[in-house]
């Protein structure tokens, strides 16, 4: 069975950024940064994790919260899963229409690109997202992409103790990872 991918590109309506997810200049720059080929690409690395908590908890809808070019979803494909995944990000035009909510959100290596003033809006976005659960990895030090700015990609370079702290004000923290680069966190909303 072939992973479906569900939003109806046809009868949503794009280009609708919410400014308080995202400013217009920041969507600019980062839309920019995904004309890279290297830039926006590392949702499959989380395929099977996602699997396996889907198949360990029942979930049957994924949402790919900052999808980039989608390859998570081609993962989730070629691995013959039946997850429906929509996919959502704010600087690719035709994915950055208001989301469904789904069992589980898949929010990896984005929250750390969020605008500092944006955060505490997008995090609260993504718990009205997640019916069930969240998977959020985000790294912990410099990216070694720059912005058209000349800005650091990563707006907000934290301590895996501060993104606990961070997420715990929408979620109930149920398992984290921590490395020196980054903390990789399942959560479920409060």
């Amino acid at each position: 069975m072939l992973c479906s991918l569900c939003l109806e590109r046809s009868t949503v309506k794009q280009n609708k950024i919410n400014p308080e997810l995202i400013s217009s200049d920041y969507a600019a720059l980062n839309t920019e940064l995904h004309k890279d080929k290297l830039y926006g690409n590392s949702g499959w690395k989380y395929a099977n994790d996602i699997i396996q908590l889907s198949q360990d908890n029942g979930y049957k809808t994924v949402l790919d919260y900052g999808c980039g070019k989608g390859t998570f979803s081609e993962a989730l494909r070629q691995k013959g899963s039946d997850l429906i995944v929509y996919e959502y990000d704010p600087a690719i035009s035709d994915k950055n229409a208001e989301p469904p909510a789904a069992d589980i959100v898949l929010c990896s290596d984005v929250l750390e690109h969020v605008e500092p003033e944006a955060l505490d809006s997008v995090i609260a976005h993504i718990a009205t997202k997640a019916e069930k659960a969240a998977f959020l990895y985000i790294a912990t030090r410099a990216a070694k992409k720059t912005l058209p700015d000349g800005r650091n990609a990563h707006l907000t370079i934290q301590s895996g103790d501060w993104w606990t702290e961070a997420l715990s004000k929408k979620f109930d923290i149920i398992h984290t990872v921590r490395k020196p680069w980054f903390i990789a966190v399942v959560a479920k909303p409060l």
